[in-house]
């Protein structure tokens, strides 16, 4: 029923009699909460879509393999929409960058580059991280490297500023794929590795198969074949379900490379050939080309020289069809057909059409700078020259492929001994971590044992009555012992002050007084603002020297009623019995001041510190988890807010 409706049902009710009016008002009340009912729960409805939906991209779990599925999603997020909603709308901003100007990056720069302004404005550096990627992949696609790894560098630099998880992982891996390309296999497996411990904890399995695939990529290309392989197959076992397909595709894709370049190029033409079934059923036309340009490559390896230059002819015409958004893409396949091209007409004895397609690929390889193709290129050019006659052109291209190629085994030398350096380290940090847990779980077990063995000496003593005076010392020693344990295991080892196990205790009996009492209760979560940045430039025994300073500072400024604990890394929890918020507010800010103005030089730390905090009143009869969770929302607004303030709940 329409609004106006409403007003026409009111103006009958108006003019009838009284009892009648009455009961027309009645009915148009119900009928009208009944409209606004349905209203707000359209909505709930379309924010739960839309949340779905950004999720599905966020994971990985929604597939793009061809122009319409970056249209279609878009359409879906714009319909999904809630009205009036900033920050949702928001959200699909940033997703449109690239789902909007997939096929006009140049557009897309454009778009982004003043809401990259708002987001810098905002401080909100989850949206700086995924503008600063759109446009990373925008300029990758325009084929403007330069520009597309400044833009990862600062979408790295905007996720660790942003503390998420997702974000970092998957700028590691940009990082990555960068120094992969540009032949850094050491620095690239680095970020990779680093990239699928956090994928691997967050349990996002489609990213998980694409690092995958980029880390058999890196050990391929530094020829270690058996790990690539290894790898591939982990990948193999993992996506198999049909909806899987495409990803499937790519690793059947990735495997072939593999094969050919160990000398078995029947296997490799047969997965190219598998996984181009699936891409020519998928409809998409980027990865089909694609895929041909490798098959010439393939049946030059088998002397099938027939065969190279039928597909060429093909790859050729879908390249220049216009049809492949990603230009960058485009002009390195292109490169890579005219060699493989030039390599199958000087077999087939047409030299100076094979001059024609190499002297393409000398243009356009010589602009991307991939030296394992230039490789390729400086000997097939070689050859040809010389079959043409022209010697001293020839000697020139020979010796360009010598100095390339020493300069090339000089970097692969180079490039496993940083692999070897890089992998001692990270064993060596797995180990440490290993050996830490496995000491924390015997000091928990030895803990353990020893209050069992305390109860068990405790009946031993009340029903051996003849032997309590010789058991005495034992048992006051043995108590002793365990009030330290106790302590121990109460107290924060690096602060001295209350840790988590020991705060939480607290709160929770100060929760249940306040409720037996009806007294208020107060609760401050605090947290340092940038302390990685402080671990990471300048070493975790400065960050300890921070937070020993923080506790000893907040610890001087709380009353004597009030516990104080460290639930995590730098985070702290503050309650504060008998207090209401009006009296917890400036308490709260005596803490921030105090942290703010924290002077570091004299032990040599040119420092600044401030912390976020999160302040809320405890309800009546509400339980304490639902206390520090509005709590710690507040401190997320403070953090939100530019940090170094507080926030209340």
């Amino acid at each position: 029923m329409t609004l106006r409706r409403h007003l026409l049902a009111f103006q009958l009710c108006y003019i009838s009699t009284f009892f009648i009016g009455i009961s027309c008002l009645k009915a148009f009340t119900f009928v009208t909460l009944l409209f606004f009912s349905f209203a707000t729960v359209a909505e709930i409805t379309k924010q739960q879509q839309f949340d779905r939906l950004i999720e599905e991209i966020s994971s990985g779990e929604r597939y793009f393999f061809k122009p319409e599925d970056f249209r279609q999603t878009l359409a879906e997020l714009e319909n999904a929409l809630p009205q009036n909603d900033a920050e949702r709308a928001s959200i699909l901003d940033r997703h449109r960058c690239l789902l909007a100007y997939f096929d006009d990056p140049a557009a897309g720069i454009a778009f982004s580059k003043t809401k990259l302004n708002q987001a810098q404005s905002a401080n909100d550096f989850p949206a700086q991280y995924d503008y600063h990627t759109c446009r990373y992949h925008l300029y990758y696609m325009l084929g403007e490297n330069k520009q597309a790894v400044e833009s990862a560098k600062l979408a790295h630099s905007a996720a660790e500023y942003s503390e998420d998880p997702l974000s970092i992982a998957l700028s590691e891996t940009e990082l990555g794929n960068i120094s992969s390309y540009q032949g850094d296999y050491a620095d690239a497996l680095n970020h990779y590795l680093s990239a699928y411990q956090r994928f691997q904890q967050l349990g996002y399995k489609p990213y998980i198969s694409d690092l995958v695939l980029s880390i058999a990529s890196a050990y391929r290309r530094m020829g270690l074949y058996d790990k690539a392989i290894t790898y591939i197959d982990e990948a193999e076992k993992e996506f198999n379900a049909p909806e899987e397909r495409f990803r499937h595709a790519m690793i059947m894709h990735e495997k072939a490379f593999s094969y050919a370049e160990i000398g078995q190029p029947e296997q490799a033409l047969a997965l190219f050939k598998q996984s181009i079934d699936v891409y020519n059923e998928l409809a998409v036309p980027e990865w089909i080309a694609y895929t041909n340009v490798n098959l010439v490559w393939i049946y030059n390896l088998l002397g099938q020289f027939d065969n190279a230059l039928n597909i060429a002819a093909e790859a050729e015409s879908m390249l220049s069809s216009g049809n492949i958004a990603n230009i960058a893409n485009s002009q390195t396949y292109q490169a890579l057909l005219a060699l493989y091209k030039g390599e199958a007409l000087l077999a087939d004895k047409q030299v100076n059409t094979a001059l024609e397609s190499l002297a393409l690929a000398d243009q356009l390889l010589s602009e991307q700078a991939v030296p394992r193709y230039m490789l390729q290129l400086h000997l097939h050019y070689a050859d040809a020259l010389a079959q043409a006659g022209q010697y001293s052109l020839a000697y020139t291209k020979l010796g360009q492929y010598v100095e390339l190629n020493n300069r090339q085994q000089a970097n692969a030398r180079e490039q496993q001994a940083n692999l070897l350096r890089f992998q001692f380290d990270f064993t060596r940090q797995q180990e440490k971590n290993d050996q830490l847990a496995a000491e924390k779980l015997a000091a928990e077990q030895y803990i353990s044992t020893l209050q069992l063995a305390q109860r068990w000496q405790y009946v031993a003593i009340i029903a051996i009555v003849l032997m309590l005076f010789i058991l005495v010392s034992f048992a006051v020693s043995l108590k002793k012992r365990n009030r330290k344990l106790h302590r121990l295991a109460m107290t924060d080892e690096l602060t001295g002050i209350a840790n988590r196990r020991r705060i939480m205790m607290l709160a929770e009996q100060e929760r249940v007084k306040a409720t037996e009492t009806s007294s208020p209760i107060c609760l401050l979560i605090i947290d340092l603002d940038h302390f990685k940045k402080i671990n990471d430039n300048h070493g975790h025994d400065a960050g300890d020297i921070v937070l020993q300073q923080v506790c000893l500072t907040i610890s001087s400024v709380l009353r004597q009623q009030d516990h104080f604990g460290r639930t995590g890394g730098e985070e702290f929890l503050i309650i504060l019995p008998n207090t209401d918020i009006n009296q917890a507010q400036p308490i709260a800010e005596r803490v921030r001041r105090s942290v703010a103005a924290i002077n570091l030089s004299l032990i040599q730390l040119n420092l600044q510190v401030s912390c976020s905090i999160g302040l809320t009143q405890a309800k009546p009869k509400e339980l304490l988890n639902a206390s520090i969770s509005r709590a710690d929302k507040a401190l997320y607004q403070a953090k939100a807010n530019g940090r170094n303030q507080v926030v209340e709940g």
